[in-house]
């Protein structure tokens, strides 16, 4: 879900935000949500009644009247469900005080409001797996006390009717059982408006009725399995772009785009959405609905919602389109078991942002996505499963959005493409219109994979903070055309744990380069290799899989410190016999002489002589027709003599 932008007036305005194409539109989307939560009174009592779990919600079937010049709504909702346990007496929903419940029937003998909840007292008993079937009428301002996910605004003098339910929303309009971990099978929602708007709604539209008082009735049928949160309306004088999805089997689906007449120069952007879904069923297998449609309404938040089916949104951005349009998959059709595991719908969906734009544009656009978005110092500290739900700040937080992307990043980088996106077909073949934990996509993860993933998931999902990582790295000629480099890796993190993670290595000689994976799992760590070529520089993550910081020391890798003087190498191999090589560094750029002398200090041989660039220069000197002897190889300036002795044999 994004938002964007809202006013928090007694009449709520709208304002659009436009063309926001970057990363960052996520921003605003975030600090609604938590505007929003904020008004949300006694957050604390979200958390569900353990009465909740003695049964499962089957249906809602939503019929509701909507009088927009008293902001009030008028409802009759029939719910229906299967017991879990033997003597189910009541069945406890939740339901805003600010709506007050006039009757029930059916099934239902009696009720009560207590805390934002309606007790349901049964007629008789259920045992488990009995049904009951019962419908309650209820009234009230849906908006009373706080924005409550059902608002009115205007458009250009024009109402606008929506909904956002998300997180604990829908029983501010309809009472239900308000968490996501307990899908209803299938939903009616009727809606009766003004006959000069249109009510757009969750799947089909099967009638409109023309009433004699001057309103419409709109019936959406939604048949896949819904949560809660993602049953929704939005009402205005909508225009409508229609397009059609041709399905991975040659059918086709209707793609409808509701909007503001006054903003149809706005809309060409939806026009991608086809494209889109062609694209993410390629990956991830059919669009989950694609019995129904898929679309847009536009809605007075500024930002965007996943409503299945038919998103909501309040501002035209590509990416923004694409996140929505990936929660159909991950949130909607898996969606996670409760808020802690927000990161499965969040994170999977802003990481569908980086696939896009690795589609549209290429590889390096999606790394420099990924690299876009690691900025810890924007997260709220904390791992990325959300310990409480009860904060607000923790549930919408960049932290699920942003590190969720990039655990799905690492994860690819760790398993590999192929294996990496097997694992998505499969996560939908597993829980396919359910509900999953961290530990259920862990469990598919694995079985695709072949390998052990738990050290992966606890460190990135359950546990807080990221690598830092220092890097140290020397080399040495141990003999002709063999080369010998160490690398050593810290982690130098001082408040969270060691991470293991698999990290690449690019070893350039100048003209070839050569990539190496080592594990890293410790807080130091040493690697030798050995090469034909001497290696001229190393990059650790070249292709940037890992969250992490990196630094690297300023060492001199010839000889592992940074000498503040000049230095000349023992000589080898020594005694000689061809040729004897030495190194020589130079702190700093000099004029040098290196020359060769026999023990009474004559000048033999000059081997350079002249101006050279600080650093670490390879020397070596074949002696020709010089007779076998010790000799010295001398390094010296104005105000240098360093001198090594060498013995040649014929």
């Amino acid at each position: 879900m994004k938002i964007l932008l809202s006013v928090m007036l007694p009449l709520i305005v709208w304002l659009p935000v436009y063309g926001q194409a970057d990363h960052d539109w996520v921003n605003r989307e975030i600090q609604m949500k938590r505007e929003a939560l904020s008004l949300q009174r006694k957050l604390e009592k979200t958390v569900p009644l353990a009465e909740q779990d003695f049964y499962d919600a089957g249906f809602y079937g939503i019929d509701l009247e909507i009088d927009i010049p008293s902001e009030t709504i008028a409802g009759r909702v029939t719910v229906r469900g299967r017991s879990l346990r033997d003597e189910l007496v009541e069945v406890v929903l939740d339901l805003l005080s600010p709506l007050k419940v006039d009757r029930v029937w059916g099934d239902a003998a009696d009720f009560r409001q207590v805390n934002d909840k309606l007790i349901v007292q049964l007629q008789a008993p259920i045992d488990s797996g009995g049904v009951f079937d019962f419908g309650v009428a209820y009234s009230g301002n849906p908006v009373a006390g706080g924005l409550k996910g059902f608002t009115f605004a205007y458009h250009n003098n024009v109402p606008i009717v929506s909904t956002l339910s998300q997180p604990y929303f829908a029983r501010g309009w309809f009472p239900c059982k308000d968490i996501p971990g307990d899908k209803v099978d299938s939903a009616d929602i009727r809606l009766t408006v003004p006959d000069s708007l249109t009510a757009v709604s969750n799947g089909v539209l099967v009638d409109i009725t023309n009433n004699s008082d001057g309103s419409q009735t709109f019936y959406w049928q939604e048949r896949y399995p819904i949560a809660s949160y993602l049953i929704s309306l939005a009402v205005t004088n909508y225009r409508r772009i229609d397009q059609t999805y041709t399905a991975l089997d040659g059918g086709s689906m209707p793609v409808y785009h509701w909007y503001y007449p006054e903003d149809e120069h706005r809309t060409s952007v939806m026009l991608l959405t086809p494209e889109m879904i062609t694209f993410f069923a390629s990956l991830w297998g059919e669009y989950p609905f694609v019995g129904e449609k898929y679309g847009h309404a536009q809605f007075s938040w500024g930002g965007g919602m996943e409503h299945q089916t038919c998103t909501s949104l309040g501002a035209y951005s590509e990416l923004m389109i694409c996140h929505e349009l990936a929660h159909q998959w991950w949130g909607n059709m898996v969606t996670c078991a409760d808020w802690s595991e927000i990161w499965l719908n969040e994170g999977f969906a802003r990481y569908s942002e980086a696939l896009w734009q690795e589609y549209r544009i290429g590889k390096e656009a999606y790394h420099d996505f990924m690299s876009k978005i690691n900025r810890p110092s924007y997260w709220q500290p904390g791992p990325v499963y959300v310990v409480n739900t009860a904060d607000v700040n923790s549930i919408f937080n960049l932290l699920v959005y942003d590190k969720g992307a990039w655990i799905l990043h690492m994860l690819r980088g760790v398993v590999g493409d192929s294996i990496f996106f097997d694992i998505f077909p499969a996560y939908r073949d597993e829980y396919y219109m359910g509900v999953a934990t961290t530990e259920d996509f862990q469990r598919v993860c694995e079985e695709v994979s072949g390998v052990d993933l738990d050290w992966f998931f606890q460190q990135w999902v359950m546990r807080p903070g990221q690598p830092n990582y220092k890097v140290f790295w020397e080399r040495r000629k141990i003999a002709a055309n063999q080369w010998r480099m160490r690398v050593r890796i810290d982690q130098i993190q001082s408040k969270t744990e060691l991470f293991k993670m698999p990290l690449d290595m690019l070893v350039n000689f100048g003209k070839s380069d050569s990539l190496l994976r080592v594990w890293d799992s410790t807080a130091s760590q040493v690697f030798q290799f050995q090469f034909a070529d001497m290696p001229e520089r190393i990059t650790i993550d070249p292709d940037n899989w890992v969250l992490k910081t990196i630094q690297y020391s300023n060492l001199d890798p010839d000889i592992g410190y940074l000498p503040q003087e000049f230095l000349l190498s023992a000589p080898y191999p020594n005694p000689f016999n061809a040729a004897v090589n030495f190194d020589v560094y130079l702190p700093q750029n000099a004029d040098i002489k290196i020359a060769i002398y026999d023990l009474t200090g004559c000048l033999v041989d000059t081997i350079i002589e002249g101006y050279h660039p600080a650093g670490y220069h390879e020397m070596s000197w074949q002696p020709g027709d010089l007779a076998s002897g010790l000799y010295f190889v001398r390094l010296e300036n104005n105000w240098i003599n360093l001198s090594k002795k060498i013995v040649y044999l014929k």
